[in-house]
């Protein structure tokens, strides 16, 4: 091989990385989004399909707790919360 199909083959391989990793990085920048957005009040449903209130929320300790009826509170990850409900 010479030293251009070397740097074409670099070049391609740069480009396809890109390619794949590209969504990823969208996707990651979305969520982060999402959960900043999450306020306590809110109404959210989790990705197991239970809707509740959010009443703690601690980005440091990833966990957050949804009230699901009268005085039962479900203590779930971050990651678990599917989407925000309330509307804007």
């Amino acid at each position: 091989m010479d030293t251009q199909q070397i740097v074409v083959l670099i070049i391609g391989l740069i480009i396809l990385s890109a390619l794949m990793l590209w969504p990823q990085w969208q996707n990651r920048r979305r969520r982060q989004k999402q959960i900043a957005e999450l306020q306590v009040g809110g109404e959210v449903m989790t990705v197991g399909g239970i809707i509740g209130t959010l009443t703690h929320f601690d980005t440091g300790e990833n966990r957050a707790r949804i009230e699901i009826a009268p005085g039962v509170e479900l203590q779930i990850v971050l990651d678990a919360i599917g989407r925000r409900l309330t509307p804007e």
